[in-house]
């Protein structure tokens, strides 16, 4: 929930608490100067005749600062929690804004629960993201860890979120470098930069099933798709066969590759002038 959705709930249970109780219309109206201050605000003193007030002052400075803002959420949803019988920071998505859940009785969570808690619910949470990319195509894990940590996920929930996808299956390398391997080479990419690419992932290329002699990537064939591969996407530079080396090392290919493909497909270029 962002501060303004907060913000806006807490501003619906003024207007609850001020058009609900006369005693608390008229502590409003008298900003509450008494037994509840601000400081007993934050020590959950506030009296019920006096809490719409107290919870006005905790509401407006938590509008006015950014630095204490959940801090003077938590203790304006703490004031509320005892002007409104029922009224639960947790059921009214307050405690998870504030980062001070209730528990059953209307206490504090102690700090250790409420961090063991969080932290296991960002780790479910980024199971489930991890679950949403798996369905759409096969991942990587150290590209789904990478990903977790640029989406502001703890490398804690990240790492158990991520050991559990392979536990289970949801993610396998192996299989990621299969899909990977078939992929690359129908695209005209060579072996060598292939290997690099997996390499890069901390992925073995030994882990594919047959790799590399059940696969087109010997010296003969790599020379036949960079060929394939110049036909479709002709360099256009001055001097082609530099062009051609050079765009072949690119794709992947190896120098001895790139350099007789380069040469046989220059050549043919000529002849056709």
């Amino acid at each position: 929930m962002s501060d303004a959705e907060v913000k806006a709930r807490l501003r619906a249970q003024i207007a609850a608490i001020e058009g609900s109780s006369p005693a608390c219309k008229d502590s409003a109206s008298r900003g509450a100067v008494g037994p509840c201050r601000e400081a007993e605000v934050s020590e959950g003193s506030c009296a019920p005749d006096e809490g719409a007030g107290a919870f006005r002052r905790a509401f407006r400075r938590a509008s006015r600062s950014s630095c204490t803002g959940a801090r003077a959420l938590r203790d304006a949803a703490d004031c509320l929690g005892r002007v409104v019988p029922g009224f639960s920071q947790e059921d009214d998505g307050l405690g998870a804004a504030a980062g001070s859940p209730a528990d059953s009785s209307g206490g504090r969570v102690p700090l250790a629960a409420r961090t063991g808690a969080s932290a296991a619910d960002e780790a479910e949470r980024a199971f489930r993201k991890i679950e949403r990319l798996a369905l759409a195509r096969e991942q990587a894990s150290a590209a789904l860890r990478a990903r977790l940590a640029r989406e502001g996920f703890a490398p804690e929930a990240a790492s158990a979120a991520v050991d559990r996808a392979l536990s289970c299956g949801l993610v396998d390398d192996a299989r990621y470098a299969e899909v990977l391997v078939r992929s690359r080479l129908s695209q005209g990419r060579g072996a060598q930069g292939i290997a690099a690419e997996l390499d890069a992932l901390g992925i073995d290329a030994s882990v594919v099933p047959g790799w590399p002699e059940e696969f087109a990537v010997d010296h003969e064939s790599e020379v036949e798709r960079a060929l394939a591969l110049l036909d479709r996407k002709p360099p256009r530079a001055k001097n082609r066969r530099d062009a051609a080396f050079r765009r072949l090392v690119q794709k992947g290919f190896g120098a001895s590759v790139a350099s007789t493909a380069a040469r046989v497909w220059s050549e043919g270029e000529e002849c056709q002038c």
